[in-house]
This record gives structure tokens, sequence and C-alpha cells, in this order.
């Protein structure tokens, strides 16, 4: 109430409608209502705008000064000790450029290509190669050596020995019809 009193001079130059409303609107309970906040959708909103404005203005403004000042390329007779490059073939202007600065050119591309084919042969030969270099190392029970050590070899040469003579012992002599 002390705030009605502080608004009294105020309200008696109202009418008596003005009063009952503001009064009405003064005494009313109100509540905050819950809502979910709007904060993401609006910032999204003004990232989403910014970045067009940035991104597809400036790009939409090239390709139309390409279009109107440039203009599509014509062909014309090349002198005879000039080469043409591979984007001075494209019409578009701006692709043209993107061709030019932006891309690889399809040459590169194509050598780039023919090579990983003849490293992926190579490979492809080497593993082939290993694999008939085991079985021939499985089939005389050989062993592996990347390196020489002659007296490794000198005692696995008698143990090689040592073995076949095991083996033949072993294996029973073929009967004769």
């Amino acid at each position: 109430m002390p705030l009605l009193s502080k608004l009294k001079p105020f309200l008696n130059g109202l009418s008596s409608l003005q009063k009952s409303a503001f009064l009405r609107q003064m005494s009313e309970h109100r509540i905050f209502p819950m809502e979910p906040s709007r904060w993401q959708w609006t910032k999204f909103k003004d990232l989403t705008h910014f970045y067009i404005m940035l991104g597809l203005i400036p790009c939409g403004a090239f390709v139309s000064y390409m279009n109107l000042f440039q203009g599509p390329a014509t062909l014309s007779e090349i002198p005879e000790e000039y080469t043409p490059k591979y984007y001075e073939y494209i019409k578009s202007p701006v692709t043209r450029f993107l061709a030019k600065y932006v891309f690889t050119n399809p040459q590169q591309d194509y050598e780039k290509f023919l090579s990983y084919l003849f490293i992926e042969h190579e490979k492809s030969r080497i593993r082939e190669l290993e694999s008939k270099i085991l079985a021939k190392m499985s089939e005389d029970n050989d062993y592996q050596a990347y390196y020489f050590r002659p007296v490794a070899t000198k005692y696995y040469r008698i143990s090689k020995e040592g073995y076949d003579m095991i083996k033949d012992l072993q294996d029973p002599v073929p009967k004769e019809y």
C-alpha cells in the first residue's frame, strides 16, 4: 500500500475508468510464464545470415562480374609456336578460373594414377615372389638368412645333417614286390 499512497497525486488527475484499469493491473497477481529459450534458434539464424552475407554475396558478385564483363570464351586461331594450356579450352570464365587456380591438371591426375598402378603392380610382384620363396624354403627345409653368419651356418648344417640322419632311420624302407 505504500506504493499506492505515493501514486495518489498521479491517480487524482486520471478519470475513474482509467483509475480502475490502473488499479486492476496493480492488484492482479501475475506469474512469469515458463518457456523454453529461443537463444539457440536466434543464434543459428544470426550465424546463417552472417555466413550467407559473407560467402554467397561476394561469390555471386564475382560470378556476375565474370559473366558480364569477361563473357564466354571463343575459339580462335592458335599461333604456331604457342602451346595452349588445358584450361584455355574451357568456355565458362568461372570454370576456367577454378581449373587454373583451384583444381589440378587432368594430365597430372592421370600420371599420378598411373604411378599408383605401377606401385601396386610392383607390390603384387613382390608378394608373389615372396610366396614363391617361402614355398621353396619349406620344400627344401631351408632357413631364412638376411645376412651372412658363418658360425651359425656351420652349426645349423651340423644339426640339419643329424636331422636328416634321424629322418632316414625313422622312414620305413619301401618294400619291393
